[in-house]
């Protein structure tokens, strides 16, 4: 292009020369001629040198001259010679420019320049200022020294380079400049324009300001421009800048929104120096650690893996290391391979770095704000103040957020703590077990909660809430009441309690309903020095009241009952220390029987005489021991059923047999006293005369004891003695059984129907019904309704005439009731009396083995197999050798009398070792001693000293499994300790069985020689002994 500038330039200067005159020795002219000639020529020559057109290329013919129009001949102007160049001051740019090949450019050869254009050039190459000339139609560039940071990396090349050669980039924002001055003649001014600069090692933004100042030429043409700019970066930027910073304002406390929405949008308002961001909240309430959480981001793509959503700031995931290193300090570090995948804003290129803003106040951090730098800026002084100014101002703002939302939460909670507790009062006042009332001074009521419309049961009604409505809910007797309270609240009295009973009933736990009693606890409001309301609570005190009366009730009950007590404990005292004195009289009268008169040997006679009196002495005194066992039996059965130990155990009867056996039991008493018995069944027996049933016989026959003894105590001083037992069993309706005139006993508490228990089987349910009817005193309705009371009877002057200690019935209806049935009595005062029980059984098969007819009711006892390898030898029933381990001298004594008496051989041990160092002198020993004792039976006490009842029975059994007892011995447990749990234990220590204290050693006897019969019979059938079975 710039060859074809050249050339063009040469052409120009051969058309100049084709206009050359002839010289004056060839002119041929007259001088007149001459002289026009000579003027034409001089205004050829004016017109050339002002109209050299630099557009075109061309240059004054350099023949052209003044000696060629006349003899005067001007001398030639160093500026107008091609050594033009010559005259600019010396400096390397100027030599730079002389040695630019300008003869390739548009604008030809230096020695063709136009004088305007050497004019411009001097003019820029002097100026102080950063400027460049930019001339011809193709506005090629002459440029000065201060003008080459400017030029960028377009320098050297862009001197005598073409404006849109230079700068391509924004030659379409520029060539309107050009076009505009060059149209209207006036200068174009260029504010703040944008450039890119190539220096510092890379593109730099820059912004200049300047104009564009056309320059004409020697045609009076506009030929070039002058372009004087000055650079203003420093000013944009910093401008720019501080939009940003005043665009984060500090948020109002009604603003709500959190830091990230007050950073990010100004931040993306200039993506050229915030082409990158994140932005972290920071935890560290929690002692020791700092929880970050990401709160926003620009330019990060989701799952990019340095925008980790929430970390702990001691982790090295993300950019959790740096933000460590930035906790307290701000840092400004290099972009790595960690930041690709950005999609980078303002210029679309990378950051070269990255600073980190620690967000915080003295002691506290709130988050941190990372932010790419703008590639095209230098890290500068002026970018670290401007980091700077900007972390200060987001904590300030975050710090003010967390102010504010510290005032909003704190407010909040006043509000929620405020409002939850204007709830608990309104919901409190609502659900309040006490009624609330609000009433206004004219009576009427203006707001009531629910609890009082329950109470009262006032109505809720507008209608019914007329003034002073709230009288009406009191029953007529206490309204008058309730008035003046109103009245003397209305007339100043502060406060007033009163208790009012309502038209509502209440119904106690038992007995009839009667008027609700409420307290009402009233006061005045006052507002102001005046009345403005009143208030009362309502609480129900009714249940309080009548529990009140029934403690008091209860107290004169248990005063009664202690009396009563005190009564029952003098007539256990009665009853046991009259048959005591008995004893003790007829005793002494034994020991005195002995005749001694005149100190001669008595006669048969007298002897026989004091014989047969001892003997009804001894009878005497053995009615006395059962009167007093009885009444021990008694408090026992009472103490079990107190606290509910009492056991019942069924076994199969048959109900004919049953009260056959009892009835027995009663015929020498009512025989003594010529008292007529009849017994009969029930027509409800004909169906279940064979059935066997399930009953515990011994409880069933407590009860009817009691009903027979009282039957006889109280028909025997009559003159008609007569008494009447019927019983049977029924399916259903157990009291259809009996007369309709029975009174039931009430039951005591709820009990468990014993036969839904799996020892009683799955037979059908049946009632084994029982009536007693005797000719004795009878008793009045009164009486009977005290008859079944503990420690009670009909009246006082029956336990005076008759005796008892009152706990007979009592414990008979409570042995009923805990068998699922019920007692009751049916009498009249002087005609006699009828009592009636019945218990609820099943049917069952009959098993089991039958006790002799004879036997003594036993308690339970222990089964055993023994093996044959222990030789039981036959026993002489006649002559049994016993050991008797007994520590009471006393019970010795008389044990072994008796039994000696019966033939008996007896061995005595006082306590437990010594009865083991007896079975080692014993026949049954392994090593047969010299003369060894033959031994049938042991008869072992309890509680005695050295070695007890249980240990030694314990350490026997454990001698017969060694056998160093060859043979097993049978042991019974004579003992006071007669509760079931005391026997089962006796029985787990190897006891066979249990003869209770106080016993008769007839009855002993018997015990004993069924336990030998047992023990042969199961030898003789049995094979293999386990102790522990």
């Amino acid at each position: 292009m710039r060859d074809s500038a050249a050339s063009h330039g040469q052409q120009d200067q051969d058309q100049a020369q084709d206009h050359q005159a002839p010289g004056p020795n060839n002119s041929g002219h007259s001088p007149e001629q001459q002289v026009e000639q000579n003027n034409q020529e001089e205004r050829f020559v004016q017109f050339t040198s002002s109209n050299t057109d630099v557009a075109t290329g061309t240059s004054p013919p350099s023949s052209v001259s003044l000696t060629s129009l006349g003899n005067v001949k001007p001398p030639l102007s160093p500026f107008e010679g091609e050594n033009w160049a010559s005259l600019l001051p010396d400096s390397e740019h100027v030599r730079f420019f002389k040695e630019t090949d300008w003869a390739a450019s548009y604008l030809g050869p230096l020695a063709q320049w136009s004088s305007a254009l050497k004019q411009s050039t001097f003019m820029v190459l002097a100026d102080s200022r950063a400027a460049c000339v930019y001339w011809g139609p193709n506005r090629v560039a002459i440029y000065n020294e201060p003008f080459i940071p400017l030029a960028g990396k377009t320098h050297p090349t862009l001197m005598g380079s073409t404006f849109e050669q230079g700068f391509p980039e924004i030659w379409h924002h520029i060539k309107p400049v050009f076009n505009q001055a060059e149209t209207t003649g006036w200068a174009s001014i260029v504010n703040e324009m944008e450039m890119f600069v190539e220096r510092n090692g890379f593109l730099e933004e820059a912004f200049f300001s300047g104009n564009f100042v056309p320059l004409r030429g020697g045609t009076g043409k506009i030929e070039g421009f002058y372009n004087a700019v000055h650079e203003v970066t420093k000013a944009k930027v910093n401008e720019r800048r501080r939009v940003v910073l005043n665009g984060l304002h500090i948020p109002s406390t009604e603003d709500k929104r959190r830091l990230a929405s007050h950073i990010l949008p100004m931040l993306k308002e200039n993506p050229w120096d915030f082409p990158m961001a994140l932005i972290y909240k920071a935890d560290d309430t929690v002692a020791g650690s700092c929880f970050l959480t990401l709160r926003g981001s620009i330019g990060f793509p989701e799952g990019h893996p340095l925008a980790v959503e929430a970390a702990d700031i001691s982790s090295d995931v993300g950019l959790m290391p740096l933000l460590r290193k930035a906790r307290w300090k701000m840092i400004t570090v290099p972009v790595d391979e960690t930041f690709d995948g950005i999609k980078w804003s303002g210029f679309g290129e990378p950051s070269n770095f990255v600073t980190i803003l620690p967000i915080s106040d003295p002691g506290r951090l709130f988050g941190f704000l990372v932010v790419g730098a703008n590639p095209r800026r230098p890290i500068d002084d002026d970018y670290y103040q401007f980091m700077q100014d900007l972390g200060s101002k987001i904590s300030s703002i975050a710090g003010s957020i967390l102010s504010a939302e510290e005032t909003r939460k704190r407010e909040a909670e006043l509000e929620k703590e405020l409002a939850d507790r204007m709830r608990q009062i309104r919901y409190m006042a609502e659900n309040a077990s006490v009624g609330m009332q609000y009433i206004a001074v004219d009576g009427s009521l203006i707001w009531a909660n629910d609890e009082y419309y329950r109470l009262t049961e006032h109505p809720r009604a507008k209608e019914s809430q007329y003034p002073l409505s709230f009288v009406d809910v009191f029953i007529e007797e206490d309204q008058a009441k309730a008035m003046d309270s109103w009245k003397r609240l209305v007339q100043g009295e502060s406060t007033i309690s009163t208790e009012m009973r309502l038209k509502r009933m209440f119904n106690p736990p038992f007995g009839d309903p009667e008027p609700a009693i409420v307290l009402i606890h009233s006061f005045r409001v006052v507002e102001e020095g005046g009345l403005k309301s009143l208030m009362a609570f309502t609480t129900d005190v009714s249940a309080f009241k009548w529990a009140e009366a029934s403690e008091a009730r209860k107290a004169a009950a248990a005063q009664e009952a202690k009396h009563q007590q005190e009564e029952f404990i003098d007539f256990v005292s009665h009853e046991l220390r009259n048959p005591l004195s008995a004893i003790f009289q007829l005793a002494e009268t034994i020991i005195t029987s002995f005749p001694t008169s005149d100190g001669n040997d008595p006669a048969r006679s007298e002897l026989i005489d004091a014989l047969k009196g001892n003997i009804d002495n001894a009878e005497t005194i053995l009615m006395c021991a059962k009167h007093q066992k009885r009444i021990v039996d008694d408090v026992l059965t009472l103490s079990k059923l107190e606290y509910t130990m009492l056991s019942v155990s069924p076994l199969p009867v048959q109900v004919p047999e049953l009260v056959d056996k009892w009835m027995k039991m009663f015929e020498s008493q009512l025989l003594s006293h010529d008292i007529t018995i009849n017994t009969k069944a029930h027509p409800s027996l004909e169906n279940h005369y064979d059935d066997w049933i399930l009953c515990d016989e011994s409880r069933v026959q407590q009860i009817f004891i009691n009903l027979m003894t009282n039957a006889i105590k109280f028909t025997k001083a009559e003159s008609k003695r007569k008494i009447e037992v019927e019983y049977g069993v029924t399916s259903s309706n157990p009291r259809d059984s009996f007369s309709k005139d029975i009174k039931w006993a009430p039951n005591h508490r709820e009990v468990d129907d014993l036969t839904e228990h799996p020892e009683w089987g799955l037979g059908e349910p049946l009632y084994f019904t029982i009536s007693v009817t005797d000719t004795g005193i009878g008793m009045t309705n009164n009486e009977i309704k005290k008859l079944f009371g503990r420690f009670k009877q009909a009246n006082a002057r029956t336990s005076i005439k008759y005796g008892g200690s009152g706990l007979g019935l009592f414990l008979s209806g409570r042995l009923a009731e805990k068998q699922s049935g019920e007692i009751g009595v049916s009498s009249q005062a002087g005609q006699g009396s009828t009592f009636a029980f019945y218990i609820k059984s099943r049917r069952t098969e009959k098993h089991g083995v039958s006790t002799p007819e004879n036997a003594q009711l036993s308690l339970p006892i222990r089964s055993r197999s023994m093996s044959s390898a222990f030789q039981i030898p036959v026993v002489n029933f006649n002559k049994i050798h016993v050991l008797l381990v007994e520590d009471n001298l006393v019970n010795q004594k008389i044990v072994q009398k008796q039994l000696l008496k019966v033939g008996c051989v007896v061995y005595v041990a006082n306590h437990g070792l010594e009865a083991l160092d007896m079975l080692r002198e014993s026949d049954m020993w392994f090593e047969k001693p010299a003369e060894p004792k033959h031994l049938d039976i042991i008869l072992m006490d309890w509680q005695m000293p050295v070695m007890d009842g249980l240990t030694c029975s314990r350490e026997i059994r454990r001698l017969e499994t060694e056998k160093k007892i060859t043979r097993h011995v049978e042991i019974i447990a004579t003992t006071a300790n007669a509760r079931d749990e005391q026997i089962e234990t006796a029985i787990a220590s190897g006891i066979d069985s249990v003869m209770s204290k106080p016993f008769m050693v007839s009855d002993l006897l018997i015990k004993m020689k069924e336990r030998l019969s047992i023990a042969s019979k199961d030898a003789n059938s049995t094979a293999g002994y386990s102790f522990w079975e």
